[in-house]
This record gives C-alpha cells, structure tokens and sequence, in this order.
C-alpha cells in the first residue's frame, strides 16, 4: 500500500500514514478513557451518581485540538494536492482519449497504442479527454488518478515512473456496460527501448498512409489488424463472430444487414462506403438488435485508417 513507484507516491502516502497515526492515537487514547470511566465510576465505588458539571479546561483541550488535527489534516492535504497538480518542466505528453470502453494514448508524433508506454525517471503529462461519458483513468501502483470529464477541457495528471515494468491502468468510474473490462496497462521501460518502440511505431503510422494510398491490400490488412487493436475497436466488435457490444467482424463484409434509420428498417449491404460512414456517424444507421453506443470515431481515424480497418474487416470472412 506504500510502495514508492512513482514521484506522487509520498504525496499520498504522507497524508495516509499522518490520518492513520493519528487516528491509531485517538483510538488508544479513547479506549484508555472508556476503560477508566468504567472502573473509575463503577457504581460500587459510586453507590449514589452524581451530575458533573462543566469542566473549562477540558472544554478547551476538546475544541482546540480537533481544531489543530482538522487544520493539519488540510495543510497535509493541499501541499500534496499542490504538488500533484504542477507539472515540472520537460514533462513529456500524452493524449488520452477515453471511450465505451477504451484507452487510446497519442503521442506527439501521431503514434496512437491502445496500452501507455513511458520512459522510466521521466515526468509524464497525460492529457485526459471523454469522448462520450465520464471515464477515470487510475493506476494504482502509481497513486495517481484523474476523471475524463465530456465538454471539460485541460483535465490531466502526471507521474515520473522510478521502477521498469508493467503495471495496470483501471477506469475508476462507472460507464457502462463493459465497464469491468475497460483497462490497460503501462509499460515502463528505459529511455532506450522507449526511443525505439516511438520509432517502430512511427513507422507503422508512414506505412499505413502509404498503403493507403497505393491501395495494397496485404499490407492494409496487417496494418487494419493492429489498428483494431490500439483504437480498442476489439473491445466492442468481435472477430470469432462473438456477439459483443457491436456486430461482429466476422463475415461482416459484404453482408446484408437489417439496419433502423431515422426510425425506419431498412436492409443494406456492408461496403467501404457503409463501414466509413459507420465510423464517422455510427447513428446513421443503427444494426437492428442492438444499440446506439458507439461513439464517433471523427477526429480519431483518418482516410489512411478507415481503408487500413475496412481493409482488416474484408478479411475477415
């Protein structure tokens, strides 16, 4: 519980370790009284009770210290919440977006993984947004938390990691559905392997443009696969024919579909031009049997992404 990964564990642990102490010294302190009250006052040695009336000082003690512990409580309290809210300088950036039921990290060079990776003894800056309902994005083993809050901007938090490894990332509030199964993971590795994974990574992104634009279908699939799984597409849309949150991807392609536009039932047949417009305003067209919940992917996917993902969606049959 007092582990020390990252730069906001002491600012937690403080105030956790002063509020405990304390209140193992209250708890003592008041038993001990009770227990003496009892033998004290037993009525053997006070066959006849008596009212006691008020005591000044004891009045005074009861006020003042409460009043100092309560004060000490705050003080604690905002030094700590001072420090978790001031980034240091050179804080490297990261854009969260979260959504039923993902987390998609960006980094300044457009690569975007559906898991964090960060170098160790760096400072971190997320920087959260909701693209649909309140999210909360929590690791524990960090001590850090923050809510994703839709419409509210320059939400974030921070963290400078001091160990190498894997830890686990939760959404700490409820949104829905497939809220349980809404987490992922921070990989803490050396400035070294971080350079290198952004590199690697930075090359998929060029790929997948160029693929794109040269219509090769092979490398599009390949590159769709592991889009699906950085943009949590997987976590609503199965690829085995599970029926999940969304329609499965399996023999999705080319499939005749019962659709309710507008209020009306309509049948049509998936195509490039019906998965796009899926993705960009997924409540034109709504499968029958199932809901309204996904979310816009506009802003999120590019041209070069939506060909990638239909492409890995043919491939499936």
């Amino acid at each position: 519980m007092l582990s020390r990964l990252s730069s906001i564990s002491d600012s937690v642990n403080g105030p956790i370790l002063f509020i405990a102490g304390t209140s193992v010294v209250m708890l003592v302190g008041i038993t001990a009284v009770m227990i003496y009250f009892t033998i004290r006052y037993h009525r053997r040695r006070n066959p006849h009770p008596e009212d006691i009336h008020g005591h000044r000082m004891l009045e005074i003690v009861w006020t003042v210290i409460p009043t100092i512990l309560a004060f000490g409580f705050f003080w604690y309290g905002w030094e700590g919440y001072k420090f978790i809210k001031t980034v240091p300088e050179g804080a490297m950036e990261v854009q969260v977006t979260g959504r039923m039921w993902s987390w998609v990290h960006e980094y300044e060079n457009g690569v975007q993984s559906a898991e964090l990776y960060v170098p160790v003894n760096k400072p971190v800056k997320l920087n959260l947004v909701s693209q649909d309902v309140l999210h909360s994005y929590y690791i524990p083993a960090f001590k850090v938390k923050q809510d994703a809050v839709p419409g509210i901007p320059d939400l974030f938090l921070w963290f400078e990691a001091y160990q190498t490894g894997v830890y686990q990332v939760f959404c700490a509030e409820y949104c829905g559905l497939s809220h349980s199964a809404m987490w992922s993971k921070v990989h803490v590795v050396t400035q070294d392997e971080f350079e290198e994974w952004l590199r690697v990574e930075g090359e998929k992104v060029v790929q997948i443009q160029q693929a794109a634009e040269s219509g090769e279908g092979e490398n599009l699939h390949i590159l769709g696969e592991a889009l699906s799984k950085s943009k949590g597409c997987n976590a609503c849309h199965s690829i085995d024919g599970t029926r999940l949150i969304g329609p499965t991807y399996k023999g999705l392609y080319g499939k005749t579909e019962t659709v309710v536009t507008g209020g009306q039932e309509r049948e049509i047949v998936v195509d490039d031009a019906y998965i796009r417009n899926s993705m960009l305003k997924p409540t034109d067209d709504i499968v029958k049997g199932y809901q309204p919940l996904m979310p816009s992917q506009e802003g999120l996917v590019n041209e070069s992404e939506i060909k990638a993902l239909t492409a890995y969606i043919k491939s499936l049959q």
